[in-house]
C-alpha cells in the first residue's frame, strides 16, 4: 500500500514497502502539455541522471539512499527509507559541528563534480550528527566554479530566508565547506549574489 508523502513539480513521492521493508517510491509525473515522446524522453533521462548522481555520491562517501529497484519505462525509482529527520526539523537542536558537517558533505559533493540543484533544509537529513543528502532530481555533473557557487548560494538564500537569525550557523556551514576550490567558490558566490541584486 502506497501513501503520498510529497508532490513536487516533477515527481510524486510515496511511502511504500520493498521486500517487507519501508521504502520510498519516486515517480516522475507525465506532463500533458508536452508532446508524448518528448515527455517520455525527458522523464527517462532525468530518472537515469538522478540514479547516476546518487550512485556517484555514494561512491564518494556521501550518505544517500540505497536504490532498490528501477522501472525505467515508467520513470520510477524505489529506494531506501531513511529513518532520520529533515534538517529543518532538527535545526533548533543541532550543534555547530553539525552545521560544519553539513558544509563538509556539500563540499564533498562538489569535489566530485556533482551539483545537487536543490539544496534545502528539506533535502538534507540528519541523525546522530550524520548527514544524508536526498532528492537529486534537479542535479547534474559539472566542474564549473559558477555551478558550485550557484548551488551553494541557492542553499544560503533558502537557509537565511527561513532562519535569518542563524547567521552563525550559516557561517559554520561555510567553514565546513572545505576543499581545494573553497576560496574560489565562495568568492564567485559573492559575485553572483551581488550580480543578482542589480538584475
Amino acid at each position: 500500500m502506497k501513501k503520498l508523502i510529497f508532490e513536487g513539480a516533477e515527481a510524486k513521492t510515496y511511502l511504500t514497502e520493498f521486500n517487507g521493508k519501508k521504502a520510498v517510491e519516486k515517480q516522475r509525473n507525465r506532463k500533458k502539455y508536452r508532446e508524448k515522446k518528448l515527455d517520455e524522453k525527458i522523464r527517462t533521462n532525468r530518472t537515469r541522471d538522478e540514479i547516476n548522481l546518487i550512485h556517484k555520491a555514494k561512491l564518494a562517501g556521501i550518505r544517500t539512499p540505497v536504490i532498490y529497484e528501477i522501472d525505467r519505462k515508467n520513470s520510477v525509482i524505489v529506494m531506501e527509507y531513511i529513518s532520520a529527520k529533515k534538517l529543518k526539523e532538527e535545526i533548533e537542536s543541532m550543534k555547530q559541528k553539525d552545521f560544519r558537517e553539513t558544509g563538509k558533505q556539500i563540499s564533498l559533493l562538489h569535489s566530485n563534480s556533482i551539483i545537487h540543484g536543490d539544496l534545502t533544509t528539506n533535502n538534507i537529513l540528519i541523525k546522530n550528527g550524520k548527514i544524508c543528502l536526498i532528492d537529486f532530481g534537479l542535479g547534474f555533473k559539472s566542474d564549473k566554479t559558477e555551478d558550485f557557487a550557484v548551488d551553494l548560494l541557492g542553499f544560503k538564500k533558502t537557509f537565511l530566508a527561513n532562519y535569518p537569525e542563524k547567521t552563525k550557523e550559516w557561517n559554520n556551514i561555510e567553514k565546513g565547506y572545505n576543499w581545494n576550490k573553497r576560496k574560489e567558490v565562495l568568492k564567485r558566490m559573492d559575485k553572483v549574489e551581488k550580480r543578482a541584486r542589480y538584475l
